[in-house]
């Protein structure tokens, strides 16, 4: 079983450059990164993806961070990201939920 917690961010960006903030702030790199299920692997197992919107659909950018141990390390985990997000990039996150 994964538990998630994801991110909202007010963002316009590809899926790559979206993952490549994501990794800078967290001084790590991505994962699979010419695959369609790029993501980041975190150091306690758990790993970050991104889902941009579709063709036609409206922002919001998600960040999910999912993770094995429980729904509350996906959401200290989360939580960690949406701060680092803030300060490294500048982008407008909403909130967090799970």
């Amino acid at each position: 079983m994964t538990y998630t917690a994801t991110i909202v961010a007010q963002v316009q960006s590809t899926k790559p450059d979206a993952l490549w903030a994501i990794a800078t702030a967290l001084n790590t790199q991505v994962e699979n990164q010419t695959g369609a299920n790029a993501f980041i692997a975190l150091p306690d197992g758990g790993r970050v993806e991104v889902e941009i919107p579709k063709f036609g659909e409206s922002l919001p950018l998600t960040i999910d961070v999912v993770d094995a141990r429980s729904q509350g390390a996906a959401r200290a985990s989360a939580q960690n990201i949406l701060d680092l997000l803030e300060q490294s990039t500048g982008w407008q996150v909403d909130h967090l939920h799970d």
